[in-house]
């Protein structure tokens, strides 16, 4: 049998059935706008995650009385790691003011001589700011003979790091429940219109058609929704962006190739749904 009937009794399908055929169509819309909100979500999170991590600070105390080219020598070096962001030079006189601005008073009405002594510190690149990465160059700061300590803000680097592995949980769990439903919902209604067609189908089988011939017609149909339904919530997602574009500029950052493969994704999942979907009825189960 050519691949014109299949089509052709599709588009019957189509033109019959159009209440199932839109409910399939709307159905896929769902998915694809659920998809792209999903990646809108967690690329703003990461957003927010990368602009926490840049402000996480790790401090290196330098020992009394080092030569002041020591500690540049070991500045530099620190900014040839690949984890390091920025790298600053604190001298004690620099210091001293910093104090000052923060205290609002004059450090000399509460020292006789400046506690303070010459730092470094410097900032991990967002996607390096883990547990792995500070320990390491935490652990190779301290055999530095001019390090007297390394100082950075524990419980901040905690609520950072644990943030990063929430986000990545409650965003995968959210999004794995939602296309589940919605592929529960798109199967229902596609096992709802193949059996629209019993008698079809017994006339059919008695004159020795197999499954496949049975149900290629209406796989088309669903797919044929399905892309169009993908393509419709897409369309929509879009357009949303550009309304918020002004107002969250970061929303047309989203790598192109994260909302293809997405849709791609969510494309395949109809497409096998429908599949497995017409092979079960087809096969009277």
């Amino acid at each position: 049998m050519s691949s014109e009937y299949y089509f052709h009794r599709a588009g019957t399908l189509i033109r019959r059935r159009m209440l199932p055929f839109l409910r399939i169509l709307l159905i896929s819309a769902i998915l694809s706008l659920t998809t792209i909100w999903a990646i809108t979500a967690y690329y703003g999170l990461s957003k927010e995650q990368n602009r926490l991590a840049s402000n996480l600070e790790l401090s290196v105390m330098i020992k009394q009385d080092v030569d002041t080219s020591r500690i540049f020598t070991l500045a530099e070096s620190l900014k040839k790691y690949q984890q390091i962001h920025h790298v600053n030079v604190i001298s004690p006189s620099l210091a001293t003011v910093e104090f000052e601005q923060e205290l609002g008073e004059d450090t000399d009405a509460l020292f006789t001589e400046s506690p303070f002594q010459w730092s470094i510190s410097f900032a991990l690149k967002p996607e390096y700011c883990d547990h792995q990465a500070v320990s390491f160059i935490l652990a190779d700061l301290s055999q530095k003979e001019i390090v007297e300590q390394t100082v950075f803000n524990a419980k901040a680097a905690g609520t950072v790091f644990a943030r990063s592995s929430m986000v990545l949980t409650l965003g995968l769990a959210g999004a794995t429940g939602i296309f589940i439903l919605f592929l529960g919902f798109l199967s229902y209604v596609f096992r709802a219109e193949l059996l629209q067609s019993p008698t079809e189908w017994f006339i059919l089988q008695t004159l020795g058609a197999g499954r496949g011939f049975i149900a290629i017609p209406h796989l088309l149909f669903a797919i044929t929704a399905c892309t169009i339904g993908i393509a419709i919530g897409s369309g929509i997602a879009q357009v949303i962006r550009f309304q918020y574009s002004h107002t969250f500029p970061w929303i047309m950052e989203i790598p192109l190739n994260w909302l293809i493969i997405s849709l791609g994704g969510i494309a395949v999942l109809c497409y096998l749904t429908a599949g497995f979907t017409a092979i079960s009825v087809t096969k009277g189960k």
